[in-house]
């Protein structure tokens, strides 16, 4: 059995700021820390996790502008595949707009995400 093609490692998008740039890395660190990113999962179910994680710090979908850069740095450095910017903006609106459809989706808090259901549902 051959061994499975490795992704290229999409270029990162740029921060101007550094407050926005601090804020938005504590928010991905902070969200690392309960919901890692691991090999045994899918590079949906790891993006569907941070994800679900920065909503649980963060309270809101609404992340510091400049959040994408530190969310990809952070697989690229774990070594799991990375989803590119375009990527992990429409993973994001998907969470936002259609949470359901990650419910069957191995290795994502199903517990988190239908609290989220909840909660979003009376957001405009």
């Amino acid at each position: 059995m051959s061994e499975p093609a490795i992704r290229p490692i999409p270029p990162l998008p740029s921060i101007s700021y550094a407050k926005t740039r601090q804020a938005a890395e504590a928010l991905v660190m902070e969200a690392l820390g309960d919901f890692p990113p691991s090999s045994d999962f899918s590079m949906r179910a790891n993006a569907v996790r941070l994800l679900v994680g920065m909503w649980f710090v963060h309270g809101s979908m609404s992340f510091p502008r400049g959040w994408v850069t530190p969310a990809m740095q952070a697989f690229i450095e774990r070594g799991v595949d990375c989803p590119n910017p375009r990527c992990w903006r429409s993973y994001r609106s998907d969470v936002k707009d259609n949470l359901g459809q990650f419910l069957s989706t191995p290795g994502v808090p199903v517990d988190l995400i239908r609290q989220m259901e909840l909660d979003l549902m009376g957001e405009a």
